[in-house]
């Protein structure tokens, strides 16, 4: 096999794992906006000081890195910098979307099994997991910023419409 061939070869592995990869948190995204939708009104978030910013602020981390651990960590340095509980403090916000992230976690460890619909058994390869796993972080994130963006607005929106 050619140096040519070897790279197409390569290239179509890798699009055919990115494909794997968004199939298997495709199959979660039902399930992700319910539970961001139920962080959101449970804690009532929408209610404190947190501005809208400061999610998407969480949502770029999240773009930029490969790893949920660094995302987590972001978001545990804003709930260490309310120190007048005012955002992301307020009912445990941070706290509980770290505990979100988390979770996810075991989601993809699932999605990682059944890569291109081929069940595996055994543990997935970490690698996998990771990669899954940050993308249903970003998924989830991405739906936080919307919906909290439309909780935000609502509230401040006249009782009569």
């Amino acid at each position: 096999m050619s140096e040519i061939e070897t790279a197409r070869q390569r290239e179509r592995e890798v699009v055919r794992r990115r494909m794997a990869i968004q199939q298997g948190v495709e199959g979660f995204t039902n399930e992700i906006v319910r539970r961001m939708r139920q962080l959101v009104d449970s804690t009532g978030v929408f209610n404190s000081e947190m501005e809208k910013h400061q999610i998407g602020n969480v949502l770029a981390v999240a773009l930029e890195t490969p790893s949920v651990e660094l995302v987590k960590n972001f978001i545990l340095y804003q709930v260490g910098r309310d120190a007048f509980v005012t955002s992301w403090r307020q009912a445990d916000f941070g706290a509980k979307l770290v505990a979100e992230l988390d979770a996810l976690h075991m989601e993809a460890k699932s999605a990682a099994l059944q890569f291109g619909n081929q069940p595996r058994t055994g543990e997935p390869d970490a690698r996998d997991v990771d990669e899954v796993w940050i993308e249903m972080a970003r998924q989830y994130l991405g739906q936080l910023n919307r919906y909290f963006y439309y909780r935000k607005e609502a509230a401040r929106w006249p009782k009569n419409q």
